[in-house]
């Protein structure tokens, strides 16, 4: 309870606010309870969010690579292309 509360309180003896203090002692209670599950659930979504960065940032070097490997493959396959046509053109082929 914070002091405010906790002043009037102690100057209120009469008996039908004994409901009154326990039901800030049980919104206390729920109180603490969801700042328990709060802090759990900002953990687990922390960790969530470390493990997503990890795989963005393995899947865009994997991207990188990959795409290093089909621009070499099509340059590669075009070259011999070009180089087989020529080669048939110098022979008289084509």
């Amino acid at each position: 309870m914070n002091a405010e509360t906790d002043d009037v309180l102690a100057y209120v003896t009469r008996g039908e606010f004994s409901d009154v203090r326990q039901d800030v002692k049980t919104l206390e209670r729920q109180m603490v309870e969801v700042q328990t599950t709060q802090s759990a659930q900002s953990g687990q979504l922390s960790q969530i969010i470390m493990n997503q960065d990890a795989q963005t940032a393995m899947i865009r070097s994997q991207g990188n690579v990959r795409a290093m490997i089909v621009s070499a493959c099509s340059g590669l396959g075009g070259g011999s292309a070009v180089g087989v046509y020529a080669l048939l053109h110098s022979l008289g082929k084509i």
